[in-house]
């Protein structure tokens, strides 16, 4: 029998990534993670979240963040596809929800946002024929892997994200160069540093700027999350791994230092 076909999948299933969390002058005042996981009917969970602890959670703001992206394998299997977003946001108590629906036979994205005291909302919109647009924590996953391309220093990635009215917006990835990294004298532990700009309205700011830095295996060891609204700059920094499947990816898309 032929062996079982390597797909995108198999270099994250069972990855679990925590993160130590901190804002102003504070460290460690709150926790998040990123993980990924199979479901029975064959599609991918991948799971984003946030929440403030200790002194901050409890005097200045309790906040919690979930992100939630359903996905499926691409026909090849390079890359995940995205199905649905799901986004909840938490402060003290006043809850707001947000969903996004993607339909590819009709090439319609339909989305609704209730509760947190911002009204009920809702829409569909209408994305080209040749256009595969994708949630932020797709990219993530398909950026690690080289599903856009192998990581080069000095590449800048553009990819199709939420259409919004008559438009598709883009999340844009650059890659430093090694002049930037030697100026910047990254820890020995980080290969890239990725500048990312994606929807400023998904976690509240102001620009939509986010630094992250990556191993040479393209695991993120810390993140800063520029101009968040009433927070700042908020930086991350990888406190755990966990992968309970052995990581095996795809040859021709691992990225290359």
């Amino acid at each position: 029998e032929p062996a079982p076909r390597t797909t995108i999948a198999d270099g994250f299933k069972g990855e679990r990534l925590t993160y130590k969390i901190g804002f102003w002058i504070f460290d460690n005042v709150a926790e998040g993670g990123v993980s990924l996981k199979k479901e029975d009917d064959g599609t991918y969970t991948g799971t984003l979240t946030a929440h403030t602890t200790g002194v901050v959670d409890k005097i200045i703001l309790s906040r919690q963040d979930t992100y939630v992206s359903h996905m499926a394998l691409s026909d090849d299997g390079t890359r995940f596809v995205s199905l649905s977003f799901e986004k909840t946001v938490d402060k003290n108590g006043s809850v707001r929800h947000g969903t996004t629906e993607f339909d590819y036979d009709k090439h319609v994205m339909t989305w609704k946002s209730w509760g947190g005291g911002g009204g009920d909302k809702s829409g569909a919109y209408t994305f080209p024929a040749d256009v595969t647009p994708v949630d932020p924590i797709t990219a993530f996953y398909n950026f690690r892997a080289g599903s856009y391309g192998a990581i080069e220093r000095g590449k800048e990635y553009v990819i199709q994200s939420f259409p919004k009215e008559d438009r598709v917006p883009n999340i844009t990835i650059r890659v430093d160069t090694a002049e930037d990294a030697k100026k910047r004298d990254l820890p020995d532990n980080v290969d890239y540093l990725a500048f990312a700009r994606i929807d400023k309205e998904l976690f509240g700011s102001t620009s939509g700027d986010i630094e992250i830095y990556f191993t040479s295996k393209m695991v993120p060891v810390y993140a800063v999350a520029k101009d968040i609204l009433f927070f700042g700059d908020v930086r991350g920094t990888l406190a755990r791994t966990v992968v309970r499947e052995k990581p095996e990816k795809l040859a021709s898309t691992t990225p290359q230092p």
